[in-house]
């Protein structure tokens, strides 16, 4: 009897060291979710989608969407709820998906940078392998304790991890180059309303843009007296445009500044004695809003509407007729077009 007694008391003696000596295991650490992602990146994973990767991986409701989703995901976790409460506010998590000179690229801020800023790329030609690289970090930062939740995977690099930062968590921003093509509609510029056909290039860096074009409009017939005058446009473009970031839909909007240069031509039919054609220097300027999308990849679409203030009037005169054209000081455009990116 002695003898058991002693031997239980030795073992009952280690096992309160041991649990005196043993770290203690923080309650499973959970986190908000937002993603923001760059308007030639909105094929990348959205913050609801992304979430149930991430929970599906570790087995629990870990990770919720801000937003609208967030208070049904925890609502249906009680479990999570209740974890959310012990620990305070849960951990913020900002992922921010963009474009990188070949690929994608995306920015993990945990907790306002304070567990930690990590930049992954991926060269593929789609977001979803990147996704998926950001799914497999969120796990690991998950499924560590709540006090090492910025810590846990700095030494695990998934496959498409290029390096990790601890700076702010800016992204770095690639130079891009687009091209445009559409049409669209003028009023104002040739005399009432006028289809129109254009080309142009972009080059981006960041929010800032140079955008390069031309835009035709065919000849438009203008009646007048006894005969008739054919009025066409052809101008050059130059705009300087600041955008903003692209908004959770994906979509970028820009406010542009614009000067144009090109030749309208005029010429008479059916005046007796008076067909003759004319060429004259046509100048303006103007500013416009834009806003753009990507379907996929390289491609995407962008809508432009814009006020033109003309800076040399123009008139047709045909013999003792009189004036049978005179061109509005100001005109109004707006256009559709198909963009896709070069690099």
């Amino acid at each position: 009897m002695t003898i058991r007694r002693r031997w239980l008391t030795v073992v009952g003696a280690a096992c309160a060291s041991f649990a005196a000596i043993a770290p203690a295991r923080a309650a499973p650490a959970t986190a908000m979710l937002e993603t923001t992602a760059a308007a030639d990146a909105a094929d990348c994973p959205k913050a609801a989608a992304l979430a149930a990767a991430v929970n599906d991986g570790l087995g629990r409701t870990a990770l919720t969407p801000a937003g609208r989703d967030a208070t049904a995901a925890a609502a249906a976790s009680a479990a999570s709820a209740a974890s959310a409460a012990s620990e305070g506010n849960p951990v913020r998590v900002l992922v921010h998906f963009e474009r990188a000179q070949k690929g994608y690229a995306a920015n993990v801020d945990v907790g306002g940078g304070r567990g930690g800023t990590r930049k992954l790329s991926d060269a593929g030609p789609k977001c979803a392998t990147l996704g998926n690289a950001v799914g497999v970090l969120l796990v690991l930062l998950l499924d560590a304790d709540a006090e090492t939740l910025g810590d846990a995977a700095a030494g695990a690099t998934p496959k498409a991890t290029a390096h990790t930062t601890t700076g702010s968590g800016a992204a770095a921003h690639a130079t891009t180059a687009g091209l445009a093509v559409g049409g669209g509609v003028a009023e104002g510029l040739i005399g009432g309303w006028s289809p129109t056909i254009g080309l142009g290039g972009t080059l981006a860096y960041d929010r800032w843009s140079a955008r390069l074009g031309g835009v035709w409009l065919p000849d438009k017939v203008n009646d007048y007296g006894p005969g008739r005058v054919e009025v066409g446009l052809a101008y050059a473009r130059l705009a300087l445009c600041g955008s903003t970031r692209a908004e959770q839909s994906g979509v970028r909007m820009a406010l542009c500044a614009q000067q144009q240069v090109g030749w309208m031509r005029g010429h008479g039919y059916d005046y007796p004695g008076s067909n003759d054609g004319v060429d004259l220097l046509w100048l303006a300027a103007g500013a416009s809003i834009v806003a753009s999308g990507s379907f996929e990849r390289a491609f995407g679409w962008e809508a432009e509407a814009g006020v033109v203030r003309l800076l040399r009037q123009h008139r047709f005169v045909v013999g003792e007729v009189g004036t049978a054209f005179e061109s509005d000081p100001w005109a109004f455009t707006m256009t559709l077009a198909f963009t896709t990116r070069l690099w």
